[in-house]
């Protein structure tokens, strides 16, 4: 019998490698599906420092992510009006469309994954990873409502 560890550490490789395929199908890497689902979603625009928070990707590895993302004419980084110092990323029309294309085939993905569990199994299952996530991101610093204050620490 397999420990609920076991499965737990499974199903999160097995999803990153089911979800790198559909975005690959969109012609891009989980990494930017990520990115762009996030500006759609919570954006259009947000700084590097939230992104890096929501997406949960290194820093060196979000400045890849957006260069290439920029390059593809699917964001564009400007100027923060409120400091000068930063930039801020906006999703461009031409991002909004990708992001939808990804995000119709990761949604896909969802609904084949999960299509033996009926309506009631499926708020149960949301309920009780939500709880689960809740801690982990609570253990990890990795809280959406929080950004790293460049000291080690987290500021909302």
């Amino acid at each position: 019998m397999t420990s609920l560890e076991d499965r737990l550490s499974r199903l999160s490789r097995l999803n990153t490698v089911a979800i790198e395929a559909r975005a690959a199908a969109s012609g891009m890497t989980a990494s930017e599906a990520a990115v762009l689902g996030m500006l759609a979603r919570v954006g259009p625009v947000l700084s590097p420092t939230r992104l890096q928070v929501l997406v949960i990707q290194s820093p060196g590895g979000l400045t890849k992510t957006l260069r290439r993302l920029e390059d593809a004419g699917l964001v564009r980084r400007r100027a923060d009006p409120d400091d000068r110092r930063s930039l801020l990323v906006e999703l461009t029309a031409k991002g909004r469309r990708a992001s939808e294309r990804t995000s119709a085939e990761v949604g896909a993905h969802y609904d084949e994954v999960l299509a033996g569990l009926d309506a009631a199994e499926r708020a149960t299952l949301e309920e009780l990873l939500g709880g689960v996530l809740d801690r982990l991101e609570q253990a990890t610093g990795h809280r959406p409502g929080l950004v790293p204050d460049g000291q080690g620490g987290h500021r909302r």
